[in-house]
């Protein structure tokens, strides 16, 4: 009897043993499904960032892809405007050169109309001289006093003349000379708007490479985020598969504790039998 006693002890003994260790575990398996939960919601929260930060960046891309759009379309107006100036500036320098050839022609004249004018004061010089000889020779010279009036009247018809080519030629030169200081005005501008189209295109150049390099860094960016997010479902299905196991392992961790419950009963009551017999 006693013997039977000690095993009915030693059996309930080792079915509480057997209990506590079933509930020791059961709470460290109840940790570690809340530490599991806890993870899980994390990463769902990564996950979560993760996709916004994707969809920004992607939107960020498309809208820097548009802006270096539009910097190409900037530089290509800024190239044919610099075009256009070197251009207006050869045009410019072409007029130019023809006005100073044209003022060139134009003193030429001018010098023709001085000679043209000192012929006509000596004709009126030697016109005066034949009229006196003429006076002076009577009736025999009057027809030579005729031609002589008649030369002294074209000399001085001459002169006229060649007074107003004189003004108009000074007319012409005053409008060359103005047209010349225009037309280098003309050029100095063609080649100062030159200068600031190549400042400009080289500006626009520079914020084109940068918006492309931010596009690469973007797209980097993108890449590496859904890289990322495959990372992160595979901890996912991963901490699922964790969860499940946790929960298997707390649902047969319930069932030892219950078996060792029913042999704590059964134990006891073989102890209380062995008792009623002793």
């Amino acid at each position: 009897a006693r013997t039977n006693r000690a095993a009915t002890a030693d059996l309930n003994a080792a079915a509480a043993e057997i209990r506590a260790s079933a509930q020791e575990q059961a709470a460290s398996v109840e940790q570690q499904f809340a530490a599991v939960q806890e993870t899980a919601a994390t990463v769902d929260e990564i996950t979560h960032s993760g996709a916004q930060i994707s969809k920004r960046a992607t939107e960020v891309i498309a809208t820097a892809q548009a802006t270096a759009q539009t910097s190409r379309q900037g530089l290509r107006a800024v190239s044919d405007t610099a075009k256009a100036m070197d251009a207006i500036r050869e045009q410019a320098e072409a007029v130019a050169g023809n006005i100073v050839s044209l003022s060139e022609k134009t003193q030429t004249i001018g010098d023709i109309i001085e000679t043209v004018n000192d012929i006509s004061e000596r004709t009126h010089l030697l016109a005066l001289n034949a009229a006196i000889e003429a006076a002076a020779a009577g009736e025999s010279g009057r027809s030579f006093a005729v031609v002589a009036s008649e030369m002294k009247l074209l000399a001085d018809q001459a002169k006229a003349a060649t007074g107003q080519v004189r003004g108009i030629l000074g007319e012409i030169q005053r409008g060359i000379n103005t047209s010349v200081m225009l037309t280098e005005e003309a050029v100095k501008r063609a080649a100062a708007g030159k200068t600031r189209s190549d400042t400009t295109q080289r500006t626009i150049e520079e914020i084109t490479a940068r918006v492309e390099e931010n596009v690469q860094t973007f797209q980097q960016i993108v890449a590496s985020t859904n890289q990322q997010q495959l990372g992160i479902e595979q901890v996912m299905g991963a901490l699922q598969n964790i969860r499940q196991a946790s929960q298997q392992t707390a649902a047969g961790t319930r069932q030892v504790e219950a078996a060792s419950a029913n042999l704590t009963e059964l134990a006891q009551a073989l102890m209380a039998l062995a008792e009623r017999y002793r």
